[in-house]
């Protein structure tokens, strides 16, 4: 089928960013990948004690058809702070509150997302910081 108006994000592993991609936007290598699907990935967080802080981590997803409102009052209802934003002529916003930040970018009816959440925001740079480079690289490779 034809694509959607607008357009739509080319298809890439990981939304075309690498694992030496996250580790140079963390400085460090405290995350490893465990989840790579069509839809996107996932590193863990290998900062726990015991079972606490497990499930935190970097993810990408990427939504066909998705409601970006949707998205925005997911993130209203989790008590997150939005901000309005645009990468590579794309609109989109980011969400965070003080252990979490997504970066949501939409084109045609696509929404790819970068979120980070962790128990330990002191050890990492900016949140948001991490899930812009993230973003952008992103767009720069699949936009």
């Amino acid at each position: 089928p034809a694509p959607p108006a607008g357009g739509s994000f080319r298809s890439a592993d990981c939304n075309g960013v690498t694992d030496a991609d996250v580790n140079k936007a963390v400085r460090s290598s405290i995350f490893s990948k465990v989840v790579v699907s069509d839809a996107g990935c996932f590193w863990q967080e290998n900062t726990v004690l015991g079972a606490f802080g497990v499930g935190m981590g970097i993810s990408t997803w990427w939504y066909r058809g998705s409601d970006m409102d949707t998205e925005r009052s997911l993130e209203k209802q989790a008590g997150r702070t939005l901000t309005e934003l645009s990468i590579k002529g794309n609109k989109g916003f980011k969400a965070y509150d003080a252990n979490a930040c997504s970066v949501y970018v939409a084109k045609g009816t696509d929404v790819i997302t970068w979120s980070i959440q962790t128990m330990n925001p002191a050890m990492l740079p900016d949140l948001c910081t991490i899930t812009g480079e993230l973003a952008e690289l992103s767009q720069e490779r699949v936009n």
